[in-house]
This record gives structure tokens, sequence and C-alpha cells, in this order.
């Protein structure tokens, strides 16, 4: 995705941990203000979404046109490489499985959606990108831990 235009990517020099979701939720409602609510697309891994998953609770409440594109490998593979990194691997407590992204969306009000192939992502990206409101996309990924070196 080309980033050719001022003032449409952001993002945190030290990670995206509790960061991502809420920082979504105030650039959307910045748009808002403005008086040009254009989409905000968010890509946040499943272990992030759970640091400040109540963001959620006010994109819904303000109906913001947010795109949560959440690639779930059920687990926090950044901090599982970091732990690698320091040499301190299994660490525990950093498997999450189990989670229903879609579920979850509902329970806070917003639409959620699943799609397993490059397809189904698109379709589902295209449905969001149209509606009012934000969508939760749970998109399944390897749960192969890159290494960070």
């Amino acid at each position: 995705m080309a980033i050719d235009k001022p003032d449409s990517f952001y993002t945190a020099a030290s990670g995206s941990l509790g960061w991502t979701l809420p920082a979504s939720v105030g650039v959307a409602l910045a748009e808002q203000e403005k008086g040009n609510p254009r989409p905000v697309v968010v890509a946040i891994g499943d272990g992030s979404f759970q640091y400040s998953i109540q963001g959620l609770w006010t994109a819904v409440q303000h109906q913001l046109p947010i795109l949560f594109i959440v690639p779930c490998n059920a687990q926090y593979s950044i901090l599982k490489a970091f732990a690698v990194l320091e040499e301190t691997p299994n660490v525990p407590g950093l498997d999450i499985p189990g989670l229903d992204f879609t579920s979850l969306a509902k329970g806070y009000g917003a639409t959620g959606a699943h799609a397993e192939t490059l397809e189904a992502i698109q379709e589902e990206c295209k449905k969001a990108l149209t509606r009012k409101g934000p969508t939760v996309l749970s998109v399944p990924i390897s749960h192969t831990v890159p290494p960070l070196l």
C-alpha cells in the first residue's frame, strides 16, 4: 500500500502494544471532528488487541468507520521474539488460544468477521469500508515466531 499522502500513516516508534487500538480511535475521532470521516484501517495483532480492547467500545459509541484487521496467531508473538532475543525463552502466559474476535466484536456492538482466503479478506474489507461503525476482521496466520534479528 503506497503511503503517498500527508496525514495518512501513523505508527509508534516503540511498538504497538496498548497504543494501536486507542490511537486509531483518536485518529477517527479527529477525522470526524474535521468533518471528513474517512475510514481508518488498522493492522493490529491478536495479542496487541487485548491490551486495550475497551477502545472498541468508544469506536462503537461514536460509530467510527474503523476497520481493524487482526492477524491471529494465538500468541503474543512479539513478546516471544523478545524473550528469545534476551535469551529467556518459554516465558509463561504468552499463548492466547481460543479468542473469538468475531464474537468479541459483536459483544462490543461492532461488526465482526472472519476470513481465511485472500478473496474473502478482500470482500470483507470492501464491505467494512462502506459500513458505518467499526469492523473487526480476524485473519488466521502462521504460529511461527520470526526472529527479531
